[in-house]
């Protein structure tokens, strides 16, 4: 399976952990960063990757789209790579609403 988009660049910290782009901003969103952002492609899945993940917490940037499916997806893409909870912070929603969501293994029914 290959890496994502800057995945030759990306290595996890164990503090700030693993951080994916996605949606139609998610190329812009990380280029902008010094420090590497993976992207999910706009026209592919997050299961035809590999998420290096080593363990440490996700972080999905939602970047100019509100994608329930996507998202889910992405979630579950890196709790099947070994991330052991993931955290979305959907830009499409930061207007007056919390824009949190909070993945884990057990939500999702993942299989280890």
């Amino acid at each position: 399976m290959k890496l994502p988009p800057f995945g030759k660049q990306f290595k996890p910290v164990p503090r700030s952990g693993v951080r994916v782009a996605i949606g139609p901003g998610a190329w812009n969103f990380a280029k902008k960063h010094s420090q590497p952002i993976m992207v999910l492609p706009v026209d592919d899945q997050a299961s035809n990757y590999w998420w290096p993940s080593d363990g440490c917490v996700a972080l999905i940037h939602e970047r100019g789209s509100y994608d329930d499916e996507r998202l889910d997806s992405m979630a579950q893409a890196l709790l099947q790579a070994g991330a052991p909870s993931c955290v979305a912070i959907r830009e499409a929603l930061l207007n007056g609403y919390d824009p949190r969501v909070f993945y884990d293994a057990e939500v999702l029914d993942v299989a280890a």
